[in-house]
């Protein structure tokens, strides 16, 4: 019995030791000045520069030239939110590090496609997810330009689309440009040849976009592609070329 009195005892000293010394390192800690950061910006291999150092710390700070900010002063809630609610940041975490680095890791978006409706509104980006996204006032992505009025649904169809279009290293480097006719017919437009590839409507684009691969493959550099008007892409099974 007296064993067990002198364990707990021994326990409970401990205890009140271990709550004492966490609550000083945790004061100590919080008067602490943060001068180091440790920033990543997601996904690491994207070519889109819509978010950088410099921006994150003019968002969260007023003045990125001088910030002596303690640790105990940070609200890394409010922190998180500063930054989600910039129009290119899709999700951010935010955290310090026992040694005073305060590690800020981002995921942009990424715009995919440039839409441009004539006057009638302004352009804008469309991101893999099929949303809206405004243009950069100091950066402009090399994306894919989409000409016409598109409905929420042909935006995830024009999503799909153009990712298909990337995935493959020729259609890449050929098809430039998307264009929506009043009668709801799909173009896309390439960047050799003078001519226009007639897509039809965007149902079963995968099997079009194969038929035009395996044209282009037997063809492109074996013909003069000048001299079609147009690459029809909506017939089962064929690849109907018009001369002009």
């Amino acid at each position: 019995m007296k064993k067990k009195i002198i364990f707990i005892t021994i326990l409970l000293v401990y205890i009140i030791f271990m709550i004492f010394f966490y609550f000083f390192s945790q004061k100590i800690h919080i008067n602490r000045n943060f001068k180091r950061f440790n920033i990543v910006i997601n996904p690491l291999s994207s070519n889109d520069h819509f978010v950088n150092e410099k921006l994150i710390k003019k968002i969260l700070f007023s003045r990125i030239e001088k910030i002596e900010k303690k640790i105990g002063q940070l609200c890394i809630l409010r922190m998180e939110k500063q930054l989600n609610d910039y129009p290119f940041i899709k999700k951010s975490e935010v955290f310090i590090d026992v040694d005073g680095t305060l590690n800020i890791k981002v995921l942009q978006k990424e715009p995919i496609l440039r839409i441009k409706n004539g006057n009638k509104e302004k352009e804008y980006y469309l991101t893999k997810e099929a949303e809206n996204l405004e243009l950069s006032s100091f950066y402009s992505s090399k994306v894919i330009l989409a000409k016409g009025s598109f409905s929420k649904e042909e935006k995830k169809h024009l999503a799909n689309l153009v990712k298909e279009i990337n995935s493959d290293e020729l259609l890449k480097n050929q098809i430039i440009s998307i264009k929506k006719t009043a009668h709801n017919l799909f173009f896309l437009i390439p960047k050799i040849g003078n001519h226009q590839i007639i897509l039809g409507d965007l149902e079963d684009f995968k099997s079009k976009l194969n038929k035009l691969k395996a044209f282009y493959k037997q063809y492109l550099n074996k013909i003069e592609i000048n001299q079609y008007k147009s690459i029809d892409l909506q017939y089962k099974d064929q690849v109907v070329a018009k001369k002009r």
